[in-house]
Order: C-alpha cells, then structure tokens, then sequence
C-alpha cells in the first residue's frame, strides 16, 4: 500500500513535505483549483526542492482551464526539478469548474486532452486544435534543457461513473476515485476498480495503480467523534460533499431558487437516511439563501479549507462518521487494509490548513505499523 497527501495547494506544503517523506509517504498531490487556492505548479516548483524521493502529482488539472501544450509544458519543466518523480492527473472538473460558475467538461474532450498533453510531454508532434483549427504541433526545443521529455510522467484520471471508468481503462497509467457520499466501502470501491482493470487489460494494460482519496484521521484515546480537533480537521471534507450536490446553477442551469428547487437531486437513492436528511437540511437553509447572483461564489468559499459559520451545525458525530475513515489507530489499519484487498494501492487523504501535525500523527501511528505489519 502507497500513502498520499493531498493538499488545497498552499505554500505550507514546503515545510510539511520534508516531514512527510521522513515519515514514508510516497506521494502528494496538489488541487488544480485557481478560485480556492494557491498556483499547484508554483508550490510543486518549491516541493521538488526540498524533497528527494515522495512524487509530486496534479491532482486534477481540468482540460478547460489551460490548453494542453501549456499544461504539458508546465508538466515537463517540473520534471526537469524532479525527474521521474512528477505525475500528471486529469479530471472533468469539480471545484474546479463549479467555483467559477461553469460545468464540468465532457470526457470525450478530456479523452482529446489528455493524448494531446501526453505527447507533448513526450516531445512528440500532436495534432492540436486550436481556434477551431487542428494543426500539428510541438515543443520546439525540449533538447536544449527546457523541459524533461526523457522521463515518463504517468497520467492518471479521477473516476466515479461509467463514463469515466471508459476513459481511464482505455488511455490512463493509473487512477483515482472517491467515496463521494459513504465512508469507503471496500466492496464498492473494489467493484469499480476491476471495471477500470478489466477495461485495461482489453488494451493490453495494467494492472493500472489504483488511488482513493478520501478523509481519515486517529481517533485519541475516549475522544468524541464530535471533538473540536475531529470536527475542524475533518469538517471541510465533510461539506465538500454538500457543496458537490447543487452543481445544477452553474452555467445554464436553472437562474432562480424555484428553479433550483424544481432541479435539484440531493442524493443517490441508496444513500444513508442520515445523509439525506443532513441534506435536505442543508438544500433549505444555505442552497435556498445564497445569493441569486454568482451563488457559486458563496458556496465554495472555504471549500477544503475550513467550514462556514452557517455549515457549522452539519459538521456532527454521524456526518463525519459517514464519510470518513475516522477511528482509533487499530480501526484505521484494518480498514485501509481492507481497501488493500480489494485492489487500491494507494489511499491520499486531504491535509487541512492547521492541521498539518496531523502527517506526523498518521506517520507515526498508521504509517509505522501498518508497515512493520504488512510490508511495502
């Protein structure tokens, strides 16, 4: 089993990150999300500098934000700072997209990007469309030291539903997915992992590494689930969830809150019955009062970084029992274990502003044993 980080990318990556590696994790990744966060390229720039084995991996660059050879450009000169240590992943867009007001983009755009992007990193002419124009195109010098076409740097793709799963059986080097609105399931995470395996293998691929992420935290000795620490660093992976089921007013979405009413869908039909109150709460008392104009920008505000005031009363004992692996050390173990049999290979969980002592925490008390116990 790999262990990863993944951080809202913030400069304070650069003194974590020597911990980290100390520690013995082998990756972290940085969010693509230019509304919410600092630049990833500028922080993984600085990461490469004081880190000398841990990959450092974008997780997830959006086709619309940037146009392939300039992604691959960015991708290849940090691979010139760390060689073989960069990894590159892709994905339709969620915060991403929905915290300026636009929608994710369609896979088969992703799938378009993603070849285009590869090539270029590889120094390899592509065919680009530009300006409604497809022209060959390609780095000019990438001999002459500008970037690192000599070093692989494998795509992965984040995948929940079929679509995606489609795509990253067919074309990526590895993956990620996510529990979205469960505490992860090793049968369902598990499930999804041998359809991107199998579609795979069709090609002549794999086994592709296999990456959840997901939020977890140690549980101290008679600490309440519900604690102050629990509840702040746990909290903002918590409303991650409510703020990613009313994406229908991005973009052409419905422009009023009859509108929003009339076209929401809180949850899946199998989800928790607490989760469905919790977000039917929710849906009434934030969705329904956020501004008519631009309510994405309310709604994403503190996104993976810390809770709202009005958020405050949905960061409870049975929301982030739900969704998190959260529990004393043993419990962690068994359930990343778990997760281990069913096929991932490697589990990233979110680092929250103020809460970076918890890397050391994880280290010392999962890292370590799980270790000791199972190997690498």
């Amino acid at each position: 089993m790999r262990f990863g980080i993944s951080f809202a990318s913030h400069l304070k990556a650069v003194e974590v990150l020597p911990v980290a590696e100390e520690l013995g994790y082998d990756v972290a990744w940085f969010y693509d999300t230019p509304a919410v966060n600092s630049d990833p390229f500028v922080v993984m720039a600085m990461c490469a500098g004081v880190t000398k084995t841990m990959q450092l991996g974008l997780g997830v660059a959006i086709p619309h934000l940037r146009m392939p050879h300039v992604l691959g450009t960015a991708m290849g000169t940090l691979g010139l700072l760390a060689p073989g240590r960069i990894l590159l992943g892709f994905g339709t867009g969620f915060t991403g997209a929905l915290s300026i007001g636009t929608k994710p983009t369609p896979w088969n755009v992703l799938a378009d990007h993603l070849q285009v992007a590869r090539g270029w990193m590889a120094g390899e002419e592509v065919e680009m469309t530009v300006k409604g124009v497809a022209r060959p195109v390609r780095h000019l010098h990438p001999d002459k030291g500008y970037m690192n076409v000599t070093d692989t740097i494998p795509i992965y793709v984040s995948c929940v539903g079929p679509k995606g799963i489609a795509v990253t059986g067919d074309l990526a080097d590895g993956f990620w997915t996510l529990s979205v609105d469960r505490r992860p399931d090793p049968e369902l995470i598990g499930g999804k992992i041998a359809e991107v395996q199998k579609r795979a293998a069709a090609r002549g691929a794999g086994p592709l590494p296999s990456a959840l992420i997901t939020a977890v935290a140690v549980q101290a000795d008679d600490e309440p689930l519900d604690s102050d620490r629990l509840r702040s660093f746990l909290g903002p992976w918590v409303t991650t969830y409510f703020h990613s089921m009313h994406a229908f007013f991005a973009e052409d979405g419905p422009q009023n809150r009859d509108e929003w009413k009339q076209s929401s869908q809180l949850t899946a039909e199998d989800a928790s019955p607490q989760l469905k109150q919790a977000a039917q709460q929710y849906f009434e008392e934030i969705i329904m009062n956020l501004p008519a104009d631009a309510p994405w920008i309310t709604q994403h505000t503190g996104h993976s970084t810390f809770v709202r005031p009005e958020e405050e009363k949905f960061i409870t004992a049975d929301m982030i029992n739900l969704l998190s692996i959260v529990g004393p050390a043993e419990q962690v173990i068994s359930e990343i274990r778990a997760l281990e049999e069913a096929g991932l290979s490697e589990i990233v969980w979110q680092v929250v502003p103020g809460h970076e002592d918890e890397v050391e925490r994880f280290g010392r008390e999962v890292i370590a044993p799980y270790r000791e116990r199972y190997g690498n």
